[in-house]
């Protein structure tokens, strides 16, 4: 199972949705999780989507 959680962007500054497995303590992107509050964004982490659409095709595949 995977969640989002706002975070600081792998590339560049600001923040963004990051993808992380819940027995993890990093994103799918590598980044490590800070702690924070309930920060807004309408941004995604590509890194972060393009591991997660990798997991969930090969998920499939394996069906």
């Amino acid at each position: 199972m995977h969640e989002m959680q706002v975070g600081e962007a792998a590339t560049g500054p600001g923040l963004v949705w990051h993808v992380v497995a819940r027995d993890r303590r990093a994103t799918l992107c590598g980044r490590p999780l800070q702690p924070g509050g309930n920060a807004e964004t309408d941004h995604h982490c590509m890194p972060c989507m393009t591991a997660f659409q990798n997991v969930m095709r090969e998920g499939s595949a394996e069906s």
